[in-house]
């Protein structure tokens, strides 16, 4: 219990503390607060909330980090307060209370405050409490009325300082995971936004290169700085360049779409790197494509590279292959000797995620499969009778990878129509016994609505087809928050179809 003489004192009370101590503050109008370590200052008001003292918490973080001076105080930041649950598990904080990192425009109520309080910005960086007054973290919350998810949430303790600092360690984090999975390596994605704790920032590495994108405006507008100088000081690469290949998350985020450019650094591309045997050919400058689909593909690469090698006995002769809106599944049966037609997006095609034809051939041509490989350009409708002009007598394998059709759940009546046509017309284009790889990045198509358009695909042509292998999960180096689970918009499916 504290003192009378100190609960009679009229003013701000300044209190040095030691961690557990400060869960003893339950009393006297004082709201409670997590044990903290080290020992910081605190600004105790009689009634109100626990509070930082602004100078004694500057002091303390810049003695923590002298090669970065403090910008973000955490008692000056302004509150986000949570709506009144209107179920005991729904509405409020009933999700962010469960470690969901997203914020909701419908569960924020004083969003018309923060948007008076932020005039003129971008975005504010703010304390969370529920509709109790209870403290639930930080997040970097969206000025933009037409934004959907306001906030995204960066701690859970008020206490941390959004700093460079910050940011170091959940990288230094996120590489030593990388390391359990990809040691010696330096080309994997090493920033997964949400799934590595840096909501809205994905990196890839591409070993002395690395490639960052926002699909977060908030964060953009906050953080870009801070996050580029401690990309900078934790593996000091030669360049740094921003990419906005994330076309469907910035549009909902009303950010602006930016050509690339490099941050930090000089880049001198085009990117090499050698998996498996098989050299891979990236331009991170170049607008066309889109980067870290080449390590989102890795096990789909080696999927393929197992079914070729076990297949006659890895005799591939008379064998045709199809690749559909690929970035280099085509190219790499090309490799393994299969002759191959890459369907690629022409103009007016819808999507546009695919490689471009001259990437294509650049890969081909490293390579050295330039003479197995040919081009078919698609169009805006799926057409059986087009994918069959390459060959006539039909494939044995079909490589399937079509842009996020459903990007938005308002969407996903639409592109379910759009997958199974595709499934339907690359199925159509193939041997009987032939095998159909399908590939879904469209975060709203749940398995079951994906196996529900392969299904009528296959019905609506009249054969049958059974599933070979199937996956709903990322390489090792794209990990999901566990409070997001339908953020893990990787899908794929292995068909044989009769």
């Amino acid at each position: 219990p504290l003192p009378p003489r100190l609960l009679a004192r009229p003013g701000p009370v300044l209190l040095r503390m030691a961690g557990p101590r400060l869960g003893a503050l339950l009393s006297h109008g004082w709201s409670f607060c997590r044990p903290v370590r080290p020992p910081t200052t605190f600004r105790l008001v009689t009634g109100s909330a626990l509070r930082w003292s602004a100078t004694e918490a500057s002091a303390t973080a810049a003695a923590a980090s002298p090669q970065s001076p403090l910008r973000d105080v955490p008692g000056d930041r302004p509150m986000l307060r949570m709506t009144a649950r209107h179920k005991t598990e729904k509405g409020g904080d009933a999700r962010v209370a469960k470690r969901v990192p997203w914020i909701f425009r419908d569960e924020v109520d004083n969003f018309e405050d923060l948007l008076k309080r932020g005039a003129g910005n971008a975005a504010l960086l703010v304390n969370v409490e529920s509709s109790e007054g209870r403290e639930l973290g930080i997040a970097a919350f969206n000025l933009h009325r037409g934004v959907n998810i306001v906030a995204r949430m960066l701690s859970d303790n008020v206490a941390v300082s959004i700093d460079q600092a910050f940011f170091e360690g959940r990288i230094r984090r996120a590489l030593e995971h990388r390391e359990l999975f990809f040691a010696g390596s330096a080309h994997h994605r090493l920033l997964n936004a949400e799934g590595d704790f840096v909501p809205g920032v994905l990196c890839d590495r591409y070993d002395q290169a690395l490639c960052i994108q926002f699909t977060s405006a908030a964060m953009e507008a906050l953080f870009e700085k801070q996050v580029v100088d401690a990309l900078h000081a934790v593996l000091s690469p030669q360049a740094i360049v921003r990419r906005c290949d994330v076309l469907n998350d910035r549009t909902m985020e009303f950010a602006p779409i930016y050509p690339p450019a490099v941050l930090r650094g000089q880049y001198s591309g085009p990117t090499r790197f050698t998996e498996g045997g098989f050299t891979f050919h990236t331009d991170l400058l170049e607008e066309a494509g889109c980067s870290g689909r080449v390590f989102e593909d890795r096990p789909l690469r080696a999927l393929l590279a197992r079914q070729l090698a076990v297949r006659d006995a890895g005799d591939v002769s008379g064998l045709r292959g199809l690749a559909l809106f690929s970035e280099s599944l085509g190219i790499l049966c090309a490799s393994r000797g299969v002759p191959t037609t890459c369907g690629v997006v022409g103009a007016g095609a819808d999507g546009g995620t695919g490689a471009t034809r001259a990437h294509l051939e650049r890969l081909a041509d490293r390579n050295g499969c330039a003479e197995r490989v040919s081009f078919l350009e698609l169009e805006e409708e799926a057409s059986v009778a087009l994918l069959r002009s390459g060959c006539p007598e039909g494939y044995d394998i079909v490589t399937l990878e079509p842009p996020a059709f459903a990007p938005t759940y308002g969407r996903v009546e639409e592109g379910m129509r759009k997958y199974t046509a595709w499934v339907a017309a690359a199925a159509g284009a193939m041997k009987p016994g032939g095998l159909l790889l399908v590939v879904c990045r469209s975060r709203t198509m749940s398995p079951v609505r994906l196996l529900r358009c392969i299904n009528l695909a296959i019905w609506s042509l009249g054969r049958r087809a059974e599933v070979v292998h199937r996956c709903a999960a990322a390489p090792g180096d794209f990990p999901i928050h566990i409070g997001l689970p339908d953020t893990g918009q990787f899908q794929s499916m292995m068909l044989r179809v009769h």
